[in-house]
């Protein structure tokens, strides 16, 4: 999805693909960045972003959310019907994407819930703990823009967490450089870091900063809570990144 930072005089052109149920939404390519079913447009369709509201088991009732990347708006969508008392900020620096948000009902901007024009690597340094969650989703046709995994933008995305703030980022593991951008998050997230891997390819990746983490037991509750509220399978994702961990500070005594 979006989020990029490319000249203003050069950005992505989107393309929709449109049947009765669906509305997908492709960079030139057969490669989808985002899909929509018509009779529920805040559905997660694909699994990764579905991983990536994990974070809910661990920080249920978050004031701020800021989404770097705005695709067809599936994850601002989702958290605007399913956190109704946050405060919603999606990001995206591609106009031609913004203007497909009626096309992807997206709600329309509110006192809670807004969508801006913004280079992600100007904004996140701008408003330092001002973020309980993080969602970055932020590929373009190209991949992940350099800028987007640089040691900078990592440590800037930190730093616009407040303490005991979650990212949640999307990471591609055939990416040539997947291994050194997942290294550089462990080392500006302190290790505090988590990923279990997507059948698709992608790896979900919770990063906390100074994390406080609840009780397993309040945790598996708040799993089975969002599961029953929104149908995606937050127990079991749980269980994945505490298998996946190997770490202790993660649960490793559950």
């Amino acid at each position: 999805m979006g989020g990029s930072t490319l000249p203003t005089e050069n950005h992505d052109q989107p393309e929709l693909w449109e049947t009765r149920q669906s509305l997908t939404l492709h960079f030139g390519s057969e490669a989808v960045q985002s899909r929509m079913s018509k009779d529920a447009p805040w559905r997660l369709e694909f699994e990764y972003t579905r991983r990536m509201v994990t974070f809910l088991a661990f920080h249920p009732e978050p004031a701020d959310i800021l989404i770097v990347g705005l695709g067809g708006g599936s994850l601002s969508k989702f958290c605007q019907r399913f956190l109704p008392n946050a405060n919603i900020t999606s990001i995206e620096i591609n106009p031609a994407v913004i203007a497909l948000r009626d096309k992807f009902l997206i709600p329309p901007d509110s006192r809670q819930f807004r969508i801006l024009r913004a280079d992600a690597v100007e904004y996140l340094p701008a408003h330092p703990a001002s973020a309980d969650i993080i969602l970055m989703d932020a590929y373009d046709a190209d991949g992940l823009p350099p800028a987007l995994c640089s040691e900078d933008f990592y440590r800037a995305s930190r730093e616009a967490l407040k303490p005991g703030g979650i990212l949640s980022a999307n990471l591609w593991r055939s990416d040539k450089a997947f291994r050194r951008n997942l290294g550089r998050l462990g080392r500006i997230f302190d290790r505090r870091v988590v990923s279990a891997t997507c059948d698709t390819g992608n790896e979900s990746v919770l990063c906390f900063r100074e994390p406080a983490l609840p009780p397993f037991a309040q945790a598996w509750k708040n799993a089975l809570h969002y599961q029953k509220l929104t149908g995606v399978n937050l127990p079991g994702y749980l269980e994945d990144l505490v298998f996946s961990a190997g770490n202790d500070w993660f649960y490793g005594s559950t």
